[in-house]
């Protein structure tokens, strides 16, 4: 490395700490954020309900920590988001208490990863490791058999997959209160998921994953679409919604995580480059701006993504990135960009929160608890979050279409 390269990489990793320490405050960046990024990602593990889950459950134990239930909140009827009548298929990985300590459960989480998912006595694979926060924006969304949903840039799959098995219960292999209720339910209304991914190889991968997760039976109904579109563009969100006995329908839920800067990532590739005596490229060609350029995706996305929804229609945006001009400042662009269309006779509106914008108490102080901290518009989950959870970074808020 020559010394210019070395200096350039030096200034470079300098501006992106004086960037995020203007962020999130000096003290909070450089004493608790900063250090809880640099720390290896945390995974939750989620269970494949079309493969047998006894199975999956003790692919994944370990002896020497303990697996739980993931503490999603739970709604006011009693039950977890996404699993009500369900056996749970969400879990995480805490440190064990010592062995002469009294017999009270350990708070510590372990950053003993889960296991690489396995074949279960079937085609399909067992489990899907992915960031708690993702499981959480998923099950916010909280689909319903029957319901339309739409997951805007879905690849590599894993938040799809968590959907596709909240609406379609009657192809679980394990029994469940919930598989006869489902099937009366298709009678009156059969539900969909859009999995849709822009890109070539990530479209390629996406679809991969879904086969590898899926019953065939489920992935040859109309009910499962796999799309290639362009989801930023305004022209295509026609070809996003679904068709229904012929007619355009509108989608009941709508997830889009979005591309983002993802700095965790950035600050993962220096470290590994830095053991090497290398430097990242992602760090080297980092710039401030460039979360300025992916707003703009950012919203266009958003916007196609409330375009595809039906009146009433709900949607979660999220990103991986700790940028506000990546998260708040999308919501704020978007809702003038709606307003803006109103007073030229767009005659459908948004508002931000759960309950339609009315809020919902006590799932917001689950959240705050457990998860994560409040923005101005919506949410954000970062690892040095006061309950030592560990999960994130993941920015989400919520949205519902009304009529102007």
């Amino acid at each position: 490395m020559t010394k210019t390269h070395r200096k350039a990489t030096s200034s470079a990793e300098d501006a992106f700490n004086r960037h995020y320490a203007a962020r999130w405050g000096e003290e909070r960046w450089s004493n608790s954020l900063l250090p809880a990024l640099r720390q290896p990602t945390r995974y939750a593990c989620v269970l494949n309900r079309y493969a047998a889950l006894p199975g999956g459950l003790q692919l994944i134990q370990d002896p020497n920590v303990e697996t739980r239930e993931l503490n999603l909140p739970i709604k006011a009827n009693g039950a977890r988001l996404g699993d009500e009548g369900y056996p749970p298929n969400c879990y995480a990985r805490y440190t064990k208490p010592a062995q002469d300590s009294e017999a009270v459960p350990s708070a510590a989480p372990s950053d003993l990863p889960f296991p690489p998912p396995g074949q279960i006595n079937s085609r399909l694979l067992s489990h899907w490791n992915l960031d708690g926060a993702s499981v959480l924006a998923a099950s916010l969304l909280d689909p319903q058999p029957g319901e339309h949903v739409l997951d805007m840039c879905a690849a590599p799959g894993g938040k799809s997959i968590v959907l596709c098995q909240r609406l379609f219960p009657h192809y679980h292999l394990d029994p469940s209160p919930l598989k006869q209720k489902s099937l009366n339910i298709l009678k009156l209304r059969e539900g969909s998921l859009t999995s849709n991914e822009a890109d070539a190889t990530r479209h390629c991968r996406l679809g991969d994953n879904i086969k590898a997760y899926l019953p065939k039976a489920l992935i040859d109904t109309p009910g499962s679409r796999l799309l290639r579109v362009d989801g930023a563009n305004p022209k295509n969100a026609n070809q996003l919604c679904v068709s229904v006995q012929g007619k355009i329908q509108g989608f009941d839920k709508v997830l889009i995580d979005a591309p983002c800067s993802s700095e965790r990532h950035i600050i993962h590739a220096q470290a590994k480059a830095q053991a090497s005596g290398k430097d990242a490229p992602e760090m080297v060609n980092w710039r401030p701006g460039s979360s300025k350029r992916l707003q703009a995706t950012q919203v266009d996305l958003l916007l196609n993504g409330l375009r595809a929804a039906r009146i009433g229609g709900t949607i979660i945006y999220a990103t991986c990135s700790i940028e506000p001009t990546e998260n708040d400042a999308v919501i704020e662009k978007v809702l003038s960009q709606i307003e803006k269309e109103r007073k030229k006779g767009q005659q459908w509106s948004a508002r931000v929160g759960f309950g339609a914008g009315m809020g919902d108490q006590a799932l917001e102080a689950q959240i705050e608890t457990s998860w994560a901290e409040r923005t101005k518009h919506g949410w954000i989950a970062l690892p040095d979050h006061p309950s030592g959870e560990g999960w994130g970074p993941l920015f989400f808020a919520c949205l519902t279409k009304t009529a102007d």
